[in-house]
């Protein structure tokens, strides 16, 4: 095996000791010309959730079952301090980031940030989503 190695074209590879399969989510971002129409429903969630969670999510599920994959990934393009975006992101959406993930950034993504989550119970992560949908006037 060693020899085969050695026999590889070293061009624009990268061995790694493990690779995952994923979706990567591009453009994923807001119309502000639809936001004086979204806030008129007066919906307790955010409109980037509900695009995600009923129109994304179902797409990336019927994905999977055809292609077979692990993750779900983007770039987070959030120069913010605080990091609004990103912890929209964690907090809404379910991504995370970690050191202990990665992959190839196009010059595109530069200065995002890697986020990422697992597709194994995503649509219980999806249920639960709209469980909580419209949440007592008392919790609120």
């Amino acid at each position: 095996m060693l020899e085969d190695l050695k026999k590889e074209p070293t061009d624009h590879l990268k061995r790694v000791g493990k690779t995952f399969a994923g979706i990567e989510i591009v453009h994923f971002c807001a119309n502000d010309a639809c936001r004086t129409l979204w806030n008129g429903f007066q919906f307790k969630q955010k409109m980037g959730a509900v695009i995600f969670w009923h129109f994304i999510v179902p797409k990336i599920c019927e994905a999977k079952k055809i292609i077979g994959c692990q993750y779900l990934f983007l770039f987070a393009a959030d120069l913010t301090p605080d990091e609004l975006l990103i912890n929209y992101y964690e907090t809404f959406l379910g991504f995370r980031s970690s050191d202990e993930h990665g992959t190839a950034m196009p010059l595109y993504d530069y200065a995002c940030k890697f986020m990422y989550q697992e597709i194994n119970g995503i649509e219980n992560r999806r249920e639960r989503f709209y469980k909580d949908f419209n949440p007592d006037e008392e919790s609120i």
